[in-house]
């Protein structure tokens, strides 16, 4: 016989043993006004950054505009530096995260849990796993360009804007911002995904809808997401 594990792994963050146990479904931020108050310090921003669960990952998103995260895993002390408006996955199994607010360093624990389902034995029936329709992992970058087009589709109450204002918001070129796009659809087209392909102008010009209207269904991008275009407003 054999224990079994599930592949999705809830996250343990421990602040001064205060701990918050996160399973994937939910995010938790944390700064001087998120789910984790890490103090009432004027120098940190009300959310600094937040861990979000996406395509079987755990990721930490830096959503301030001043202050540098910094992910250090515990076994190796290799540090993965999160600039504001990036975001990095958490993989490995134990880590901390450090950042600075004014004069003050800040640092708390994580870790991630895989929980035990159940024990098996060769009587079991084994099928095929299910798997979500057009879930794929993305890129910082790619991920960050869903949320360019549903922070548009926001802003204009339901269109989403040309491709050159969407290039200028993120910083892009706009020879970078059609690559991106084409690797996002590409991906997604070959996980099945339909209307991300055509070959006429029409079709080429409705994807960007196609694919938003796919991100938001799937859960790709959410309205958690949105703070790291507001973090590009204030860096720009």
């Amino acid at each position: 016989m054999e224990l079994e594990f599930d592949e999705s792994d809830d996250l343990l963050i421990d602040f001064l043993g205060e701990e918050h146990l996160v399973t994937p479904g939910e995010s938790l931020t944390f700064g001087r006004r998120g789910d984790l108050v890490v103090d009432d310090n004027p120098f940190m921003h009300r959310v600094v950054g937040r861990f979000v669960h996406r395509q079987g990952v755990w990721w930490l998103q830096n959503h301030g505009t001043s202050i540098r995260v910094e992910l250090r895993e515990t076994a190796t002390l290799v540090v993965h530096p999160v600039l504001p408006g990036q975001q990095v996955a958490v993989t490995p199994a134990s880590f901390v995260i450090r950042f600075t607010a004014g004069p003050t360093d800040y640092e708390f624990e994580g870790e991630l849990r895989r929980g035990p389902l159940g024990v098996d034995d060769r009587s079991s029936v084994f099928g095929t796993a299910t798997v979500d329709f057009g879930s794929v992992p993305l890129s910082p970058e790619q991920h960050l360009l869903l949320v360019a087009l549903y922070e548009s589709s926001l802003r204009t109450g339901g269109e989403i804007e040309a491709s050159a204002v969407l290039s200028r918001r993120l910083g892009w070129t706009a020879k970078k911002f059609h690559r991106k796009l084409d690797m996002v659809c590409d991906k997604l087209a070959r996980a099945g995904v339909r209307g991300l392909k055509g070959s006429y102008a029409t079709a080429a010009d409705n994807r960007r809808t196609v694919l938003l209207n796919h991100a938001l269904t799937s859960g790709l991008v959410s309205d958690g997401d949105l703070g790291l275009m507001r973090t590009l407003d204030h860096t720009a």
